[in-house]
């Protein structure tokens, strides 16, 4: 995988009608504020890991996932992508100018890839892993609505994004950028 980076579409013309959430505090990692931890009242002992480095808990995309037999398992898929659609934000490394952010992507298996996440405390985790920001470090982050980013299925394309790839570090699953009205709608139109 390549370091992420910076997408043309940042400086596009989008129109802006529903509000994006944009998140520039700190997702906190589960356990509580990392920060708290008082350094000069250890002892000679080994260090216990920081919060951000330990996994995330295992959520319910992970064990949809985890089920999922292969490409011709369309009734797991389905059941993967409802949860996943159903998330109220999916969650995003930002990059570029502030004010002028977009979601990061990067080379996965030649082709370019959102690194996409399913809560805050997975984003900060794989940046933190991944050595993008320190344990103690902000992160700058995007929270978008599952529709907004179906809506901008073809700026993604456009811009040479071939898909979006669900926790990375974690599951990987994976949604091809022409697909994802198409399942959108699917999703949608069976409820």
């Amino acid at each position: 995988m390549s370091d992420p980076t910076s997408m043309p579409f940042q400086d596009d013309d989008r129109p802006r009608d529903e509000e994006s959430l944009y998140e520039d505090a700190r997702p906190q990692a589960a356990g509580g504020d990392p920060l708290a931890h008082d350094p000069t009242t250890g002892t000679d002992a080994e260090p216990e890991p920081s919060d951000d480095l330990l996994p995330p808990e295992e959520t319910r995309t992970d064990l949809l996932a985890a089920r999922v037999e292969g490409p011709d398992d369309h009734e797991g898929m389905t059941a993967l992508w409802r949860e996943t659609m159903d998330l109220e934000h999916w969650w995003f490394i930002a990059v570029g100018e502030e004010g002028q952010e977009s979601p990061a992507a990067a080379q996965i298996d030649g082709q370019m890839m959102l690194l996409t996440f399913t809560n805050a405390e997975r984003v900060r985790h794989f940046a933190v892993q991944n050595g993008m920001i320190g344990a103690d470090d902000d992160l700058r982050a995007i929270a978008l609505p599952p529709q907004e980013v179906v809506q901008s299925d073809d700026a993604y394309r456009q811009a040479g994004i071939a898909g979006l790839m669900f926790d990375p570090h974690i599951t990987g699953y994976f949604m091809p950028s022409d697909q994802l009205s198409v399942v959108w709608n699917a999703i949608w139109s069976g409820r």
